[in-house]
């Protein structure tokens, strides 16, 4: 399809096209993983990603955020990719429900509430409090979601959610050393490598210790929003097509959910960005592979030319994808038939609308 760039079967898409009723899901949360110094730049300092979550979903409902000033950005002012998931909102016309799976820091918007405390660092080796409650609750929330959608798009916005991912993936037996994307150019492979050791240490388990056990792993070095997800795609994928909206952190969550046995993992795909589908410092087509969910769609998106400098970093590597951005930017360009470069037109727009005015500030 245009401007989608497409591994393996194109049958989801094909479905969301037809989509009558389709719905963009987000789930946050909060992990002291975040607070790592060098782990991430999803917010200005580590003190500032505790609202990072809750301002993205603000500024979803509202146009900004209200926790912090304009949208939530990088230590060097690069805005969250939630400045692509409005514009893909605005453009695709999808409802929004905002889910809590434990943010330090709750959203000013409407949402459900599935976890009420935010995740303990991994290096703990007891990360995720109540993993099983999360999951059970979020299967209830999906069942019930999937009466009211044929289609969700599930995003997500957890700092650090990279690092917890390749925690899980390698607790589960996967090949995912030097292979999760991230924030930052690089990976930091090193000092995610050595921070997930620290926590296997910490749990007493190795690489594929619980590969029989998904929701013991994200116990042990995951984050909140893992188990919550994977409960709300395994029981709407019963019934509906799901997109797990994000980068490597979504194949860590389809791992869970195919090692758990208990969803149509046919219904079931990843959508993401250009900038995390060719990043040459990860590999998440090998990683949804051995995931069990091979279908990954990207939207090729490309910010080299726009009329905002601010925006240019993301072609060198920086951001890539956060809150479902390049799966609801996959979804916009299938549902509307726009091109890539009106969509970015209309992120630009975004752009001058939240950011500009905050940098003048």
């Amino acid at each position: 399809m245009q401007d989608i760039l497409t591994y393996g079967d194109d049958r989801l898409l094909k479905e969301l096209k037809r989509a009558e009723k389709p719905a963009y899901v987000c789930t946050i949360a909060s992990s002291d993983t975040g607070a790592i110094e060098g782990i991430s730049i999803a917010g200005a300092s580590a003190e500032m990603r505790r609202y990072t979550p809750p301002a993205d979903m603000e500024a979803l409902f509202y146009g900004e955020a209200k926790c912090i000033p304009g949208v939530a950005a990088t230590p060097d002012g690069i805005p969250s990719p939630v400045i692509i998931a409005m514009a893909s909102l605005r453009a695709a016309g999808f409802p929004i429900f905002v889910v809590d799976a434990g943010s330090e820091v709750s959203p000013q918007t409407p949402y459900f509430r599935l976890g009420s405390t935010p995740g303990r660092s991994l290096v703990t080796g007891n990360a995720v409090e109540d993993v099983e409650g999360l999951f059970e609750r979020g299967q209830h929330l999906g069942h019930h979601l999937a009466k009211l959608a044929d289609y969700l798009v599930l995003g997500e916005s957890v700092p650090a959610g990279t690092t917890t991912a390749l925690a899980v993936m390698l607790a589960l037996g996967m090949d995912a050393e030097d292979k999760v994307s991230s924030s930052m150019i690089g990976g930091a492979h090193a000092l995610k490598y050595s921070t997930v050791l620290q926590g296997f240490g910490a749990a007493g388990i190795g690489k594929g210790t619980l590969a029989r056990d998904p929701l013991e792993a994200v116990r042990c070095v995951g984050d909140p929003m893992q188990a919550a997800v994977a409960g709300i795609a395994t029981a709407a994928s019963r019934s509906i097509p799901v997109m797990l909206a994000g980068g490597t952190q979504m194949a860590a969550v389809a791992a869970v959910i195919d090692r758990l046995g208990q969803a149509d993992m046919g219904n079931i795909c990843i959508g993401t960005t250009r900038w995390v589908r060719e990043d040459a410092d990860a590999d998440l087509v090998g990683l949804a592979e051995q995931a069990g969910c091979p279908r990954v769609y990207a939207a090729d998106l490309d910010f080299g030319e726009s009329r905002f400098q601010g925006l240019h970093p993301y072609e060198a590597g920086l951001v890539k994808e956060g809150v479902g951005a390049g799966g609801m930017a996959v979804a916009a360009l299938v549902r509307t038939e726009i091109t890539a470069a009106e969509l970015v037109a209309s992120v630009e727009d975004v752009y001058e609308a939240t950011v500009v005015p905050m940098l003048k500030s």
